[in-house]
C-alpha cells in the first residue's frame, strides 16, 4: 500500500493530537493517566466496529471485534499491574493499535473515510510515546 501525501498529512495531525491530548492529561490528571489511556484504548479499538455498516459478519469485522477484545485484555491485565507497568502496558496496546491501524483492510462494510486508519496510527503511536514521559511528579 503506497504512502499518500493525505496520509502523511493525516498522519502528522493524529501525532500532534495524540501527543496534545496525553500532554494535557499529564499537567491536569498526573494520577489517572493509565485509566485515561485505557478508557481511550477501548475506545478507540471500538470505532472501527462501530462505523461498520450493515450486521453481515465479515472477516473484517471479526478483525474488528478481536481487536476490542484484545484492548479489553490489555486494559484488565494493566490494571493488575498498576503505576508505572500499567502505562507501559497500555502504550503498548496504543502502539500495537497503530499497527492494527496500518495493516487492516476494513472491507466493504468499513464505515470510516480513507483517510481515518493513518490519522487514528499517529494519534496511537504519539499517544503511547507520550504515556511512557513520566508524570510531573517522576511517576
Amino acid at each position: 500500500m503506497a504512502l499518500r501525501a493525505a496520509d502523511v498529512v493525516a498522519i502528522a495531525v493524529g501525532a500532534a493530537s495524540g501527543w496534545a491530548v496525553e500532554e494535557l492529561a499529564r499537567k491536569r490528571f498526573p494520577n489517572a493517566r493509565a485509566d485515561l489511556g485505557a478508557a481511550g484504548l477501548v475506545t478507540a479499538a471500538a470505532v472501527y466496529p462501530a462505523t461498520r455498516r450493515g450486521r453481515r459478519l465479515s472477516l473484517a469485522a471479526a478483525r474488528e471485534i478481536g481487536s476490542v477484545a484484545a484492548a479489553t485484555g490489555v486494559v484488565m491485565k494493566a490494571r493488575e499491574r498498576g503505576g508505572t507497568p500499567a502505562r507501559a502496558l497500555i502504550a503498548a496496546g496504543w502502539a500495537a493499535h497503530a499497527l492494527f491501524d496500518a495493516r487492516h483492510d476494513s472491507g466493504s462494510g468499513g464505515g470510516l473515510p480513507r483517510w481515518y486508519p493513518a490519522l487514528c496510527a499517529g494519534y496511537d503511536l504519539a499517544f503511547a510515546a507520550a504515556l511512557l514521559r513520566p508524570g510531573p511528579a517522576g511517576d
